[in-house]
């Protein structure tokens, strides 16, 4: 008996295709992406990719740095080294995060690299490409080397103790220094006064007390160093009174210890000491006479206390011209001594504005440093104030006129 099949209606045929085939090529579209993703190391059994090392890099201050990298695909832990050229000087391993501290401190000043790769169960992956950096030692230096005050007409230079660690600067008489900017060099990473940051020649302090100034060295360490302002006498005129006595010479350029920045020079006593004394009772005696040598004979500005100190030390010395100038208390004052030849010019040249001069004779400390032998135990440099400086005997008796330095 024959069975009879019913064909399917080629309408319902053409329905049926029509339905099956976009459901087919997604099937194969998925397929297609998961081959793609094996090929790409996402697979099962494959290896992870390769992270990319981030820092250090260059020059750093830390012998434990933190080593930092990205992400590799696939990755489930990392292992790094470092190296100091082909020798490895640190391996860290089974790190589970992108980034880790140094394990132990690194060589310095000696050029390193490092690089990172990746693991997982099918194995290792491909080493990052290495970074170099160097571990630089941090300096302990923090001296302050130079400090001035450029804005006063003259600039002043500060005076720097480094054993004390002061500064100590010495302004004009009346100088404003409520406000005054300091130019400074340091070898020093910072410089503060108390948390400002100062900058060379730009920030301003109030100088009317000492100020410290911290210096920070670029291993942290530091050091203080105390300033102080000092003020310069106030601008003195010969005739001025001063100091026990009457202004009677200014310290000029080239005058042994001139002074741009302060007032130096004479203080003539008020009147004089001896209207008739001898240089010196030592050697007055014929045939005794004494010379006191090179230590007496300075004849310029700055000169006349050591002249007279020598004077006054001689054996036997108890009175003449100078041993009444270094015995003199006046005014307050007990270092008055006989001035040398040039100190005694200057206070002829003056003595209109000093007052209380006679036009006659007055003794110096400088002993007459003779050309023929033995003339310096003869003589001694006198100055008549009418006119005229020359060398005198000993035994003449003159006028007297002590002076100070200031």
């Amino acid at each position: 008996m024959r069975t009879t099949r019913k064909r399917m209606p080629r309408r319902a045929l053409r329905a049926l295709t029509m339905a099956l085939v976009p459901a087919l090529l997604a099937a194969l579209l998925l397929a297609g992406a998961a081959l793609a993703a094996g090929h790409a190391g996402l697979g099962k059994g494959a290896k992870p990719g390769t992270p990319t090392a981030k820092a250090p890099a260059g020059a750093i201050a830390t012998t434990t740095p933190t080593f930092t990298w990205s992400k590799a695909k696939g990755a489930a832990r990392y292992e790094l080294r470092v190296y100091q050229g082909s020798t490895q000087v640190l391996k860290m391993s089974a790190l589970t995060k992108l980034s880790c501290k140094s394990s132990k401190a690194l060589p310095t000043d000696v050029a390193l690299t490092w690089k990172v790769r990746a693991s997982n169960a099918a194995g290792a992956g491909a080493w990052s490409r290495s970074l170099a950096f160097t571990v630089v030692t941090a300096s302990s230096d923090k001296a302050i080397t130079a400090f001035s005050f450029q804005g006063l007409t003259p600039p002043v230079d500060g005076v720097i103790t480094e054993a004390a660690h002061t500064i100590v600067l010495t302004v004009p008489h009346g100088a404003d220094v409520s406000a005054r900017m300091a130019t400074f060099t340091t070898t020093g990473a910072s410089v503060k006064v108390g948390a400002v940051v100062q900058v060379s020649g730009v920030t301003a302090n109030d100088f009317t007390s000492p100020v410290t100034y911290t210096v920070t060295a670029a291993d942290a360490s530091t050091q203080d160093y105390v300033v102080t302002v000092t003020f310069a006498a106030r601008l003195l005129a010969i005739g001025d009174p001063y100091q026990g006595g009457i202004v009677a010479y200014i310290l000029q350029p080239g005058d042994a210890g001139y002074d741009a920045h302060v007032q130096h020079g004479l203080i003539a006593a008020t009147a004089d000491q001896s209207t008739g004394s001898v240089w010196s009772n030592v050697g007055l005696v014929p045939g005794t006479e004494t010379a006191v040598g090179p230590a007496a004979q300075g004849t310029a500005i700055g000169t006349g206390q050591a002249n007279t100190t020598a004077i006054v030390g001689q054996a036997g010395c108890t009175s003449g011209a100078a041993h009444l100038c270094d015995r003199l208390e006046e005014g307050g004052y007990s270092d008055w001594y006989l001035p040398s030849r040039d100190e005694l010019m200057a206070l002829a040249t003056n003595q209109a504005a000093i007052g209380g001069f006679a036009s006659e004779w007055y003794w110096s400390s400088s002993e007459w440093a003779g050309f023929d032998p033995g003339d310096d135990a003869y003589f001694a440099w006198a100055t008549q104030f009418g006119g005229g400086t020359q060398n005198r005997g000993k035994y003449h008796t003159y006028l007297v006129r002590a002076v100070r330095s200031f």
